[in-house]
């Protein structure tokens, strides 16, 4: 990913939990499988965006495309994109396994993807966007919009905090215990991690930029702990 703007966010080194290491990537299907079930959100997600076998989308920060995977028969052609190489590779060898056709993969960023202008029915982030500052947020959301076609639907997951400020550690500790409990070690350590080193943030930034970004959100639900999912239309 050629940087052409030199004061551009970087998105070629990893924020946080390094997954442009080829090591953890080849356990996160298994570390994620522990408290997550793809096919089931898949479901939701094809089900909440009102997707069809006409639909074209785009999947974005698509990590080892466990969405991306189980999408592809629920709609017509997927872009699925990430900044790691790790990660796409991981997902074309599962495209080549599974026979898929209907799926092209990119290696680029939220800040350096392209894609025509209004030419998308819906995109997808899943728990991806706080590995950008919340300035370089509002960008990518601005971007977002920008490709997809009039009335074509957002669907925006991630972690954020809704808890009173000055109660940020009782509930963050409790939140690690939570997911040491569900998840195991490791998705208790990386908790840590994005909790010290990503950009996670507060409900009411994320909405505003949202709706700065000229989008009118339909539906936000908190879908597991201290993480909300907002279905959103472009206006």
């Amino acid at each position: 990913m050629e940087n052409k703007l030199p004061w551009l966010f970087d998105e070629s080194k990893p924020i946080g939990v390094n997954y442009f290491d080829k090591n953890l990537v080849s356990t996160y299907d298994k570390e994620h499988e522990k408290f997550r079930n793809f096919k089931e959100e898949a479901l939701k997600i094809s089900a909440a965006l009102g997707l069809s076998k006409d639909s074209v989308i785009l999947d974005i920060g698509c990590g080892t495309g466990g969405l991306t995977t189980n999408l592809s028969g629920l709609c017509k052609h997927i872009y699925a994109v990430d900044s790691s190489d790790a990660m796409i590779n991981t997902l074309k060898n599962k495209i080549e396994n599974k026979n898929l056709t209907n799926i092209t993969t990119v290696q680029s960023g939220f800040l350096s993807y392209e894609h025509p202008e209004e030419s998308l029915d819906a995109i997808i982030a899943n728990i991806c966007l706080h590995h950008l500052p919340d300035f370089w947020k509002q960008i990518a959301l601005c971007r977002f919009y920008k490709f997809l076609k009039p009335n074509g639907k957002l669907f925006l997951s991630d972690v954020v905090f809704t808890f009173k400020p000055n109660e940020y550690k009782k509930t963050i500790n409790d939140w690690i215990d939570e997911m040491r409990s569900a998840a195991g070690n490791q998705i208790a350590e990386e908790t840590i991690v994005h909790i010290r080193e990503e950009y996670s943030t507060w409900d009411w930034i994320i909405t505003g930029m949202i709706e700065k970004a000229g989008f009118h959100i339909d539906n936000n639900s908190e879908i597991m702990q201290n993480v909300h999912s907002f279905i959103c239309t472009k206006k």
